[in-house]
Order: structure tokens, then C-alpha cells, then sequence
């Protein structure tokens, strides 16, 4: 039974997704290797530039840094309580017990992380089930999803810090998880959220009374608000807008508490903080390309040096195999070799035990 192999991009079963230019611009996605292909006019592919890879173009390990250590000291305090390594009553802690709890420690950042992610992505699907259902106008779905929340706690804490903050803004939604493309700069994305959203009565909130705002709305469930979700949302703006020609009047990133079941919200208005922020993301976008060519201009130079020095190499051994081949020192001479080192040539040394060994054999020249 033979297997086919699909080169990125080409898997039939690729989802395809068209947007509104002139003419209209087909993408499809390949999750395998997480980018968006193009579809040209040929039918030939071409990647665009993903948001959130371009987004990692930004260090934010500051952050993660202290959160990491702080976790692992967490980690390693539980391990030496729970071991009754600590009290008066403490029992002796070798080297090697320590060193198997620092060990462990050191792994907490790293399935934290992972948990935290596994968090995140039971609460979107849930909140994007939770909008599908209101969207197709399915009650019954609705209220299903709400009687059944996610088992995990932190995942449901999640969920239900969004309902709150859609219910105190009067949330009507327009469209869920929409795949958002910028012909103009050759990006792609997923945009959380659509909808038309009203103020609250909290001014921390919402400075001011409004009614009926077309807004982009984010989710997120990290521990931290990091400045590149503006330009992440900004540049899913612009796409829309772009594409569209409808103005999106404000953006919403809303931090789900996995603890608290309560939203912490950045809400963003205006034009000014949009350019602001949208220039922010071609910055990273302009570097992110820049890095990527240099990339590849470094690895097709070391492609090429690697190419030549195998030549330069292989020259050496031919040169070697030509003085002296792999088996000559199993050659008694005895007869004529047809070649060496599959040539049609025998290499010098062994022409030399040929002759050494058949030089009584030589013809004698008349004078």
C-alpha cells in the first residue's frame, strides 16, 4: 500500500477560505505547518505571513522569566513540604533527593505553560460554541452550553468571566473565530470576535456613555495583558477594514480570570491609538520579514560553502584514490585489475605491484 506525501500547502482536504477585493483572493490554511497559502492566478501557492508568528518577533520573556521562577520556587517549596523535609520534625534531605526535587521544579514552568494552554483552548472553543448558538439564533444549543460548562475550574471560571462581560456590555454579535486577510501587506489571521457592544456603568471601563459601536473583541486567558496583543488586535482591524470597508470604532481585549471568573478589560477607541498600535505591528512585521531573508540568505551561503567543500573534499579523495585505492592492500598483483574504485583505471600504486610482480615477464627488446 504506498503512501502519498503532500507538499506544504497542497493537501486536498486544505480549508479555503475568499475575501471581499477585486478581484476576490482565495487562502487556504495548513495546519501541519500552521501558514496560509495564496492562491495565484496559475493555481500555484503562496505563504503569507501568519499574525501571531509574526507577533513572537517581539521579546516578551521578561515576563515569562520571573513568572517561570516563581513558579519553580513554588514547586520546589510543595515538593520539600509534601517530602517533610521542613519543621521541627524534619526529616534528613540527602543530595540526590534534592537534586530529584530541583529537577521536578524545574519542569513546572513548562507543564504550567502547557496546562494553561490546554485552559485556554477548552475556553474559547467554549465561548465560540456559546456565540454560534446565539448567531443561528439555536436557544436550545445555548442553554445546553450554559447548563454544561467546561469540567475543568479554571476553564469555566473562564467562561463565565466572558458571559459576564458580554451581559454587562449588551453584546450582539455579528460573527465568531472570521478569518481576517490583508491584501495590501500580506498577513492573515483569526479574529475572535465581531459584534456591535454599549457601554457599562463602570467609567474605569468605559469612560463614557455609547450605544451600538462596531468592535472587535479578543480573547484572552493568560496571566498577563502584554502590549502586543494592541497590535495584534489593531492589525486584524485594519485587514477587516481593508477588506470590508467598514470601520471598526473600538477594540476589546478581554483577560478571562481562570481564578476569579472575573474579565480584566483593555478597551481601546479611537483613531489615534489604532495607528499608533498598527504601526507597532508593521515595525514587527518589516523586522520579522527582514529576519526571514537573512535567514535564508545565511543558510543558502552556508548551503553553498557546505556544497563546496564536499567538492573540495571529494577532489582530495579522487586525487587519493587515483594514487591509492581502498583495496590495495588486499592486491597481490597477480592479475591485471580492470580498474580501481570503480573506474576503468587502475590507481598508481597498484600499477606498481602489477609491474613489481610481472617485472620478469617483460619482454626483451631486440637491439
Amino acid at each position: 500500500m504506498g503512501i502519498t506525501v503532500y507538499a506544504a500547502g497542497t493537501s486536498p482536504n486544505l480549508p479555503e477560505y475568499t475575501f471581499n477585493y477585486n478581484p476576490p483572493v482565495r487562502l487556504v490554511f495548513d495546519q501541519s505547518v500552521w501558514t496560509y497559502y495564496k492562491i495565484l492566478t496559475d493555481g500555484s501557492l503562496e505563504a503569507q505571513n501568519g499574525v501571531t508568528g509574526v507577533l513572537k518577533i517581539i521579546d516578551k520573556s521578561e515576563a515569562l522569566m520571573r513568572w517561570a521562577v516563581k513558579t519553580a520556587l513554588a514547586r520546589t517549596k510543595k515538593l520539600l513540604m509534601e517530602g517533610g523535609y521542613v519543621g521541627e520534625d524534619a526529616k534528613k534531605l540527602f543530595e540526590t533527593t534534592l537534586n530529584s526535587i530541583l529537577s521536578q521544579a524545574k519542569k513546572a514552568d513548562r507543564e504550567d505553560l502547557e496546562a494553561a494552554g490546554e485552559i485556554g483552548h477548552e475556553a474559547h472553543a467554549w465561548i465560540e460554541s456559546v456565540i454560534k448558538s446565539v448567531l443561528a439564533g439555536d436557544e436550545d444549543r445555548r442553554l445546553e452550553l450554559f447548563a454544561k460548562l467546561p469540567v475543568d475550574e479554571r476553564a469555566a471560571n473562564a467562561c463565565i468571566a466572558a458571559i459576564v462581560w458580554m451581559s454587562e456590555h449588551n453584546v450582539r454579535w455579528i460573527s465568531t473565530e472570521r478569518k481576517v486577510f490583508s491584501l495590501q501587506h500580506g498577513y492573515a489571521g483569526t479574529m475572535d470576535g465581531l459584534a456591535t457592544v454599549d457601554s457599562c456603568s463602570d467609567r474605569t471601563c468605559c469612560p463614557v456613555d455609547f450605544c451600538n459601536r462596531l468592535s472587535l473583541v479578543d480573547w484572552k486567558t493568560s496571566n498577563f495583558l502584554y502590549v502586543t496583543y494592541l497590535m495584534q488586535a489593531a492589525c486584524y482591524q485594519h485587514a477587516h477594514q481593508e477588506e470590508t470597508g467598514e470601520k471598526i470604532e473600538d477594540r476589546w481585549i478581554i483577560r478571562l480570570g481562570k481564578d476569579d471568573a472575573e474579565f480584566e478589560p483593555w478597551h481601546i477607541e479611537g483613531e489615534k491609538d489604532f495607528y499608533e498600535d498598527f504601526h507597532g505591528f508593521l515595525c514587527a512585521l518589516a523586522l520579522y520579514k527582514s529576519v526571514h531573508n537573512i535567514d535564508d540568505r545565511v543558510a543558502a551561503f552556508k548551503a553553498k560553502r557546505t556544497a563546496a567543500r564536499r567538492a573540495f573534499a571529494k577532489e582530495l579523495r579522487d586525487i587519493g584514490y587515483a594514487i591509492k585505492c581502498l583495496d590495495v592492500d588486499e592486491y597481490k598483483g597477480v592479475r591485471k585489475k580492470k580498474g580501481c574504485n570503480g573506474t576503468e583505471k587502475m590507481c598508481q600504486k597498484c600499477e606498481e605491484i602489477y609491474a613489481e610482480r610481472h617485472k620478469d615477464n617483460t619482454p626483451v627488446q631486440n637491439p
